[in-house]
């Protein structure tokens, strides 16, 4: 076997191994291993936690994926966004943060929101003017 053949065929094991992981992520929480430990981060259980974070996670994945799946396309950089929302969400869970000022629904989310919203639409619009010139 060539050296570029066992290497792609090694990332795709890892890739595969990785999918069949995350996709189990969602049932972690029922390993008896977290039945009746005290909730952390505002859960009212540690198996409520471990259930949110691992859910988190589950959907990220996803978003990477697509991610990833969308090199050389126009749209790739809008993905970014829910990436960073999520891992930020992500990071507040396992932080133990929701109780926290940097956790609450202000002004920046919804300027957040329309700066993305505003940087898409320009993009989009700049690149149509591009392509008629």
């Amino acid at each position: 076997m060539k050296k570029g053949k066992s290497k792609k065929l090694t990332y795709s094991y890892v890739i595969a191994i990785s999918i069949c992981l995350t996709s189990f992520l969602p049932y972690v929480h029922d390993f008896e291993l977290f039945k009746g430990m005290e909730g952390f981060s505002g859960f009212s259980s540690f198996r409520i936690g471990i259930w949110v974070i691992s859910l988190f996670f589950w959907g990220l994945s996803g978003w990477l994926f697509a991610f990833f799946n969308s090199k050389g396309k126009p749209y790739r950089f809008t993905i970014l966004a829910p990436l960073f929302m999520g891992f930020f969400q992500l990071l507040i869970y396992v932080l133990d943060s929701r109780k926290s000022n940097i956790n609450g629904f202000n002004i920046k989310v919804i300027i957040n929101l329309l700066l993305i919203l505003i940087i898409t639409i320009l993009y989009f619009k700049l690149r149509d003017n591009e392509r008629a010139n």
